[in-house]
């Protein structure tokens, strides 16, 4: 006879009681039933995670095309006055006269002193963003997490009410309305407006599908999986975003070309054979639904365990906003472990951006420089995965933060290769390596610290922290300009190194039971070690 797997998911989350009715009767959580038909990764399943992360590749061409769109070429004018020609013939090296120095101590301006000869338009040239004016495309960049901030704030109800899925879905047709509306922006003010609307819709669909990802793997490829798929879609979108600005000479068409994209990627949502989350169903009551999903994984991973006869055994959790909210006052270790959580995102979201919105001070290619720095996150996103294997999901964690401490302080010292290169630069590559590790494990580690009932509100309370951190990543870049390089080097390593400390007061998730219920996270607290399930250490 079929097995009859019975989850019972107790909305005061004391704990989980499975009744034996029989020999042949066997109770499971939900997670371990998913464990249990997900028992490997086949080609089919591999395939159809990997199209789910393609919905959040707009996410990283969202983030990054004001880059690119926005570019300030120092490098690319030439004189047209008497004034700046006066300059010039001054100057011991025409080479070195065609500078960011030269064209902002003298005040020379667009159209009356020199022409661009970039060979792109973007809106910086257009609207004058140079010079004085150079913090309003730091603005333009940075108030996208304004947005970010206030979606993830918004749709802390939303994952948990109409489902990661359409969550992730909602957030994609609002990017895709407001990049193509953006490509018809005629000043600043619009822009800004816009970034803010396509920040609000971009986290939704990153956030939405990241946690649909993870709960549709088992705790024992989860890492795997959730690093994988992170991997095909950010890195995707970044790649995407280059070679579309690389072929497009206007900023206003990349806007179009990434609307495109976007609907694109929209396709999937109505293509993909999964629905939605298990987990999501039953704490929804929906029991019929999870099941169908856990027959549907089943024959993706090929595995012919029987479900006809499975019954899932639930008790419905119709619970609140702010219900959720008081459950932080009650359970004590979740509060804890939450804002420890924050913090960290905080932290490791400002050095991440600082480097990836830096990487234009570093040379004259934007692209080339932009297409070693994605490749740089994918690497980070590959070595995640036997960095855990190896060291386990905390100690992989403070790896990389020391990591990040390590090459800050080689960038400080003076060291060039070449013209074109010094010591900072590869460290600064290498450090944005071990900042593009800790942001993906922090998603797994929330992931798994974080009880099922309330993973979407915390998920987007970490990435609300982040957001803040985000939007000041930007701006710690204009410190090269008006202070010595080893002061934002300086504040990066000791932020890093804080991070590390804030995450060694936090338990490890490694093959520890992951939590349904915020009752299950005061229990995990106080079994400790005796919590974890041996054969999924490492994993």
């Amino acid at each position: 006879m079929a097995p009859t797997v019975i989850v019972n998911d107790v909305a005061d989350g004391d704990s989980r009681i499975g009744t034996e009715e029989a020999s042949h009767r066997e109770s499971l959580t939900i997670e371990e039933a998913v464990d249990r038909v997900v028992d490997k990764v086949t080609v089919k399943l591999a395939l159809t995670l990997a199209a789910i992360s393609l919905v959040i590749v707009p996410a990283p061409s969202g983030t990054y095309i004001a880059v690119f769109t926005g570019y300030i070429p120092y490098n690319d004018w030439e004189c047209t006055s008497k004034k700046c020609f006066s300059l010039l013939d001054e100057a011991e090296s025409r080479k070195d006269f065609y500078t960011q120095k030269t064209m902002c101590d003298n005040d020379l301006v667009a159209g009356s002193d020199f022409e661009w000869t970039y060979n792109k338009q973007t809106f910086s040239m257009d609207w004058g963003f140079y010079c004085k004016n150079e913090s309003k495309l730091s603005l333009v960049t940075s108030v996208l997490f304004i947005g970010t901030f206030l979606g993830l704030v918004c749709s802390t109800a939303i994952f948990d009410r109409i489902g990661r899925r359409r969550g992730a879905m909602m957030g994609s047709f609002l990017s895709m309305a407001t990049f193509a509306i953006s490509s018809a922006a005629n000043n600043y003010i619009i822009l800004l407006f816009l970034r803010i609307i396509y920040g609000f819709g971009i986290i939704i669909v990153y956030t939405g599908a990241y946690c649909w990802i993870v709960e549709l793997a088992p705790q024992r490829l989860r890492n795997m999986t959730s690093n994988m798929c992170t991997l095909a879609g950010w890195t995707t979108g970044v790649f995407a975003l280059i070679g579309l600005n690389y072929l497009i000479d206007k900023w206003q068409y990349v806007y179009l070309a990434t609307a495109g994209m976007n609907a694109l990627t929209i396709i999937l949502f109505f293509v993909l054979p999964v629905p939605v989350s298990p987990r999501f169903s039953l704490i929804k009551g929906r029991k019929e639904e999870a099941l169908k999903t856990l027959k549907i994984l089943a024959e993706m991973s090929d595995n012919k365990v029987p479900l006809d006869k499975v019954e899932l055994l639930y008790e419905e959790r119709k619970q609140s906003y702010l219900e959720q909210i008081k459950d932080f006052r009650q359970h004590p270790n979740m509060r804890r472990e939450t804002l420890l959580g924050m913090s960290v995102w905080f932290m490791v979201a400002l050095f991440f951006y600082s480097y990836q919105f830096g990487w234009s001070k570093m040379g004259t290619e934007l692209h080339g420089i932009y297409f070693f720095a994605a490749l740089g996150e994918a690497i980070a996103f590959v070595i995640a995965v036997p960095l855990c294997r190896v060291l386990g999901r905390k100690k992989s964690l403070i790896f990389s933060f020391m990591s990040v401490v390590v090459m800050n302080a080689v960038a400080a010292l003076d060291v060039r290769f070449s013209e074109d290169w010094s010591l900072e630069h590869l460290a600064s590559m290498l450090g944005s390596i071990g900042a593009g590790t800790a942001f993906v494990l922090v998603y797994l580690y929330t992931g798994e610290l974080a009880p099922t009932s309330h993973r979407g509100m915390i998920l987007c309370l970490s990435s609300s922290s982040a957001r803040i951190g985000s939007f000041v990543g930007p701006y710690v870049n204009l410190l090269y300009g008006v202070t010595d390089r080893r002061v934002p080097l300086a504040l990066f390593a000791g932020l890093s190194f804080l991070a590390s400390v804030v995450v060694w007061f936090l338990p490890d998730t490694t093959g520890r039971t992951v939590p349904e219920t915020p009752g299950d996270v005061e229990v995990l607290a106080k079994m400790g070690n005796k919590g974890k399930d041996n054969k999924n250490e490492g994993a």
